[in-house]
């Protein structure tokens, strides 16, 4: 994992997610992402979220921005992770802002 920062302010973080190989019994986890987003948007902490396709669309890259008061609440946001926690995406990069 690329390391964040050593802010200890609120601060932004741009997250980019690289997509592992999904089989379709893994499509429930992804739901699960899914609404653990929406509720850290729904919480303020999530500010705008998209995917990246490559021209064939076999390739994703998934982006978050978050908003968070400091590293160790983000750590705990990735951490948390639905896709993360069963190795469905691998956080590859983490801007502060």
């Amino acid at each position: 994992m690329t390391q964040a920062s050593a802010y200890k302010e609120p601060h932004h973080v741009m997250l980019f997610f690289e997509e592992k190989e999904i089989t379709n019994e893994q499509h429930t986890c992804i739901r699960e992402r899914i609404s653990y987003y929406e509720n850290l948007k729904n919480m303020g902490k999530v500010l705008l979220s998209g995917n990246f396709w490559n021209q064939a669309r076999n390739f994703i890259i998934v982006y978050v921005i978050v908003y968070v008061s400091s590293d160790t609440e983000l750590e705990q946001i990735i951490d948390n992770d639905p896709a993360v926690r069963n190795n469905l995406f691998e956080l590859v990069r983490a801007i502060p802002f």
